[in-house]
């Protein structure tokens, strides 16, 4: 074999040995960051004051104690399952006793909150399907009477996560108040070939020119008329990054589990 030849081999190797992901010191999987994918229309920029990469979990960006409701269905937030490390930000879900419930979970709400003229971009890994953990992207917060209608948008919802791992559910809702419930002015579920807990996809919502629009790695999939309720495009809201109980109970031999987020990218037009 001549010196060319192993040449080519040895290279052959380094490459095949690369790959899109890179080891942390824990072993942990981490994604080489792409870059955003942006509503081609207008012009966007980054607002880093409400933006994160996760180098650290930021305290003056983010809350992780308890949502203003403490439980959801089998769940009990604990700050304890929510960290920052080698650049993801994890939502960890543990069968354990805490606060009369016996699973965990994590939850991260903004201390900045996002109004109209803006591009919300999440890249994130939802929880391992057989957990059957809802993982939720969204834009909401506690209703009190200023704030009617109290306008929450669901950007991402993993509420069927055995049977659908691979389904978006994005929904629109109100809360008024005074008064009791909800209401759901709309909806849409949207399917890709594989399952959102198999890689990291990128979570966009566009709050523009009277209008919600919903994308999934670039593909506009959803866009709805807020003319009905233009709060759904203007009203101030955090993001709020949590686990829920809206699938069920989860698989106790599947846990722990998380939630991953590479990045919150927030953009206005500029």
């Amino acid at each position: 074999m001549n010196h060319n030849t192993i040449t080519a081999i040895l290279l052959l190797a380094v490459i095949t040995s690369c790959s899109c992901q890179k080891k942390t010191t824990s072993g942990k999987d981490i994604p080489q960051a792409p870059v955003s994918i942006l509503p081609k229309d207008t012009t966007w920029q980054l607002d880093s004051a409400r933006s994160d990469e996760f180098v650290s979990l930021d305290a003056n960006k983010w809350s992780h104690d308890p949502l203003w409701y403490t439980t959801t269905e089998d769940l009990a937030f604990n700050p304890a399952n929510t960290e920052v490390d080698s650049g993801l930000a994890n939502l960890i879900i543990k069968k354990e006793p805490y606060n009369g419930m016996q699973y965990t979970a994590g939850c991260m709400k903004s201390k900045f909150e996002i109004g109209g003229d803006s591009y919300t971009e999440i890249r994130a890994k939802m929880v391992n399907s057989p957990a059957n953990v809802c993982a939720a992207i969204w834009l909401g917060d506690e209703p009190v009477d200023a704030n009617n209608p109290n306008i929450e948008i669901d950007i991402q919802e993993t509420k069927d996560p055995i049977n659908a791992p691979h389904r978006v559910n994005s929904s629109l809702l109100t809360w008024p108040k005074p008064g009791n419930g909800n209401t759901v002015p709309g909806s849409k579920l949207f399917y890709i070939s594989k399952g959102l807990d198999l890689d990291f996809h990128l979570y966009g919502l566009e709050r523009r020119n009277g209008k919600l629009s919903f994308y999934l790695d670039g593909i506009n999939y959803w866009v709805w008329d807020a003319s009905a309720t233009p709060e759904f495009v203007t009203q101030l809201r955090p993001l709020i990054l949590s686990l829920e109980g809206h699938a069920g109970t989860p698989v106790a031999d599947y846990l722990p589990a998380s939630c991953q987020i590479d990045w919150v990218r927030v953009y206005h037009v500029k």
